[in-house]
Order: C-alpha cells, then sequence, then structure tokens
C-alpha cells in the first residue's frame, strides 16, 4: 500500500454554489489542482464556518488558505476588511490551542486597497516565514513565486515537517482504515491521532488528557464498525444501542454467548459461524480483552462526561503500550474486512442456536397472527417474531426452526430474527 499523506486545508474563499448549494466548477478546479499535492481543500465561503470547523478539527488541518476579499459571517456580502478581521481572530485560537497553522493568502488582487491590506497581513506573517515561506499567492499568476502552485508545493514542504502528519506517515497503515467515510469512525481517528502524537512527541503533548477513555472509545467504534459490516451479532448491544463489550469481544474471538430474550420470547445462543470460526484470532483476541481489563472505565460513545480522563505519570508507558497494540487490532480488523467484503454472507454466519419454543404451526395463507406463518407478496413467510430466510420453502404442516440469525434490517422492531434452517415435520 502506498504510504501517502492528505494534507485538509482549510479554504476561505468567496465561493458560489448552485441553486442546489453545491459548490461550482470553480472549486472543483482548485481542488483538482491540489489533489496532486496531495491536498484536500475543506471549503467555506464565510469565515463564522470556517472558525467553527478550525476550532473544532483544529489538529486535522495542515495549513489555513485566506482569500483577500471574502465574507466574516454568512450573511454578509465580501468584505475588504476580511483579512483584517480574521487575524485577531486566529492569533486567539494558536493561543487556546497552544499550536500554529501555517496560513497564507490566495487571491485575485483586485481590489482597491489590496496593497494596504497585504503589508498589514504580511506583518504578523512575517515572523514566521522563515518557516511558513511566502504569504501571499495570486490566483491568475500561472508561474513563478506567486503561482497557486508554489503555494500547495510550500504547504507540503512545511506540513512534512509538522508532527501530526509525521504520525499520519509513520502510522498509515493504521489510519487508512480511520476517518469519514472509511471502515472506522472519523472519531476514532481523532482519538488514535491525539495519542500517537502524544507518544511520538511528548514535549508537544505535555499533558496527558482526554474527553474520555480513548482506549475504550475506539473499541466501542470498531465493534459499531463490525455489526455495520455483519460481523457482529446486533444482540452484542441493548435497546438503546449501548456496546456490550464483553459480549462483543467474546464473539469476535469465537466464542458462543448464552443469552434470554423475554421480550421476543426466545431462548438461545449466539455466535459466529461454526465451532471453529472466528473473527479474532487468538492474539488479537488477547489484545483487546488486556485493553478492555485496562480501560475498565464505565464511558460509552454516547454519553457526555464531565470528568475528563488523564493518564498518569507512572502508569504512561503501559497506556501507550496498548496504543501501539490498538493499532496492530485496527489493522487486522480492516485487513479481515477487506477480505470479507459481502455483508450479507457475513450476515448468514450470526448463528442463533438452541433455540427453544419455536416448533409452530404452517398455515398457508394470509393469517395475520403470532402463532401462525404468514405470507406476504407469495414470497417472504413470517412467523411470531421469525422472518424465514427466502432461500427457504416450506409447506402446510408443522415447522420447527433449528438455526436463526438476528435481523439487522428495517423490520427488525417486528421480526427480530431470520431463520435460516428450518425443520418440516
Amino acid at each position: 500500500m502506498t504510504r501517502e499523506v492528505i494534507y485538509k486545508v482549510l479554504w476561505v474563499d468567496d465561493l458560489n454554489r448552485d441553486k442546489n448549494n453545491k459548490l461550482t466548477d470553480f472549486y472543483e478546479g482548485w481542488q483538482l489542482k491540489a489533489e496532486k499535492y496531495n491536498i484536500e481543500l475543506v471549503p467555506f465561503d464565510n469565515w463564522e464556518e470556517a472558525e467553527k470547523s478550525l476550532r473544532k478539527d483544529f489538529d486535522e488541518y495542515s495549513a489555513i488558505i485566506l482569500d483577500a476579499n471574502c465574507k466574516i459571517h454568512k450573511e454578509d456580502t465580501e468584505q475588504e476588511e476580511f483579512i483584517t478581521a480574521v487575524l485577531p481572530s486566529l492569533t486567539n485560537i494558536f493561543g487556546e490551542k497552544r499550536s500554529l497553522l501555517p496560513w497564507y493568502i490566495l487571491s485575485a488582487g483586485t481590489m482597491t486597497n489590496f496593497g494596504k491590506i497585504v503589508n498589514g497581513a504580511r506583518y504578523q506573517h512575517s515572523k514566521h516565514e522563515e518557516d511558513w515561506g511566502e504569504m501571499l499567492y495570486l490566483k491568475d499568476v500561472r508561474e513563478g513565486g506567486n503561482a497557486p502552485e508554489k503555494l500547495f508545493e510550500n504547504i507540503v514542504r512545511v506540513a512534512k515537517d509538522m508532527a501530526m502528519n509525521v504520525v499520519l506517515f509513520r502510522h498509515h497503515d493504521t489510519f487508512c482504515y480511520l476517518g469519514q467515510d472509511k471502515l472506522i469512525d472519523a472519531r476514532a481517528r481523532k482519538y488514535m491521532l491525539r495519542m500517537l502524537s502524544a507518544l511520538h512527541y511528548p514535549e508537544e503533548n505535555i499533558k496527558y488528557e482526554y474527553e474520555a477513555n480513548p482506549l475504550r472509545k475506539i473499541l466501542e467504534y470498531l465493534f459499531r464498525s463490525a455489526r455495520k459490516q455483519g460481523l457482529l451479532s446486533p444482540y452484542c448491544f441493548d435497546k438503546e444501542d449501548h456496546v456490550n463489550l464483553t459480549y462483543s469481544s467474546l464473539y469476535l474471538k469465537g466464542a458462543t454467548i448464552n443469552l434470554k430474550d423475554k421480550e421476543n420470547g426466545m431462548e438461545g445462543a449466539i455466535r459466529w459461524g461454526n465451532k471453529k470460526d472466528c473473527v479474532f484470532p487468538d492474539n488479537v483476541a488477547n489484545i483487546v480483552r488486556g485493553i478492555l481489563v485496562y480501560a475498565n472505565v464505565d464511558s460509552h460513545t454516547y454519553e457526555i462526561e464531565d470528568a475528563p480522563y488523564l493518564v498518569d505519570e507512572n502508569s504512561k508507558d503501559l497506556f501507550f503500550g496498548y496504543v501501539l497494540q490498538l493499532c496492530y487490532v485496527i489493522k487486522w480488523y480492516g485487513e479481515f474486512v477487506e477480505e470479507h467484503p459481502d455483508v450479507k454472507e457475513n450476515q448468514r454466519k450470526q448463528s442463533v442456536r438452541n433455540i427453544k419454543g419455536t416448533r409452530m404451526k404452517v398455515e398457508m395463507g394470509d393469517i395475520i397472527d403470532n402463532k401462525y406463518l404468514i405470507m406476504r407478496d407469495g414470497s417472504t413467510y413470517y412467523c411470531g417474531r421469525y422472518k424465514l430466510d427466502s432461500s427457504i420453502t416450506i409447506k402446510s404442516g408443522q415447522v420447527v426452526i433449528e438455526e436463526a440469525i438476528a435481523n439487522d434490517g428495517e423490520d427488525k422492531a417486528k421480526y427480530p430474527y431470520i431463520a435460516t434452517k428450518v425443520r418440516q415435520l
């Protein structure tokens, strides 16, 4: 796998949108130019919304590009005072975050007071110019030091030395599975980025403080991903969608879990596949178990914790040891999903066995009753809380449902189970 880092850059410009609020070809053209340098432009047409994103996802960005004539608030029109208003805000954010991001001006340069505005901004930029490079780039310049391509080259040069991007490069085979539209939720990516940055650059992360237990959080996001991939039974989650970490880790290692579903009148056992099947082999399962024992704190991804999670100085080596082991787990899980991409096929291995109380009378016809079979649309059959798999054919008489899987579809509230093996009596 190619070890490439994608550099996210906050870009504030007077971008036009069509009637569907979609960015026009103007942005698409600039993004194509940026992609040649592995740069992802994150566009905003006003500072109000851009500032919110910067504060929220500060660690995600490698640089900031500002137009000289743009909107401060989303209801405004473009203002020549834009740069003058934005720079104090940037200074405040840098102070709050105790970190800097290189910023640049990319403009057409057609404003009446353009020279005066640029000179004022350059005074503030000059103290970092030796490290960040030239501040001003012009949109219509095709070649030379002020061309947009030179800006992109400069951003990449500076970003390669930033601690965050060094971490992303060193652990590319982990982060390729974390993030927006990737296998595991983007929030897990933020936790991993922060922990690995603290590991590799402790001088820039003196205080090891997190909103909640980050090791546990990442495992929760991994388990939620496993459910979406059909690898983890919905019965490892409660009715409020809370993750049962113990059930999840045991299920993925191939253990059989006994459960009673009183509400749906079912008593049985769930497991992944047959007796020797598993998602997690022993080494991965043991790492996950060790992390859960270490991180045994009552926190969940859906809750807001008042108290931060602090890593004790005396136990930081143990903590960061588990961080590296978690990298291994994520890589292993990602490769497993790549080898087993068929969600429906994965769901077929979510066995519910040793089911009690499932013998039922079969009456062919449209009888809507929890005791009898229902035929609908001439193809799909239901019986009580069970939906029969489409591959099953039945005759009038009596049947015993011998195996089933949890139904994770849209009709799961009414039919929590899908019968996968039926014996005709």
